[in-house]
């Protein structure tokens, strides 16, 4: 159910319905009213939730949930941000969002060649 895969993505992103609110350029309220089914998104307000949380919109909205993709990725951030505590990039006690690790990948992704 879309409600409860929102709520799952924010709370596993670290952010308090406010700050997804200031992401997508809609209320806390709204956000609220998502995520205990009151209200849904309109289509162009499902495509931002669905870049910004890098899932697709079927994923949203497809009641057969792929919960292992979502908890592969959630695996796969906490591997990497205990690598990051590892090498020294960030302390243990660090707030680090699933947004920073994105950009972390990214920034990856982007310097791949001079990297190896």
């Amino acid at each position: 159910m879309f409600s409860e895969k929102l709520k799952t993505l924010r709370e596993n992103a670290n952010l308090l319905q406010k700050e997804l609110a200031c992401e997508l350029n809609v209320t806390s309220q709204t956000i609220s009213g998502w995520e205990i089914g009151r209200t849904t998104p309109d289509y162009e307000t499902l495509v931002k939730i669905a870049q910004y949380f890098q899932v697709s919109t079927d994923f949203l909205l497809n009641n057969n949930s792929k919960q292992n993709n979502l908890e592969d990725k959630i695996n796969n951030y906490e591997i990497l941000k205990e690598l990051l505590i590892n090498i020294g990039y960030y302390n243990k006690n660090d707030n680090i969002t699933e947004k920073d690790l994105n950009n972390i990948i990214e920034f990856l992704k982007a310097n791949k060649k001079f990297l190896i």
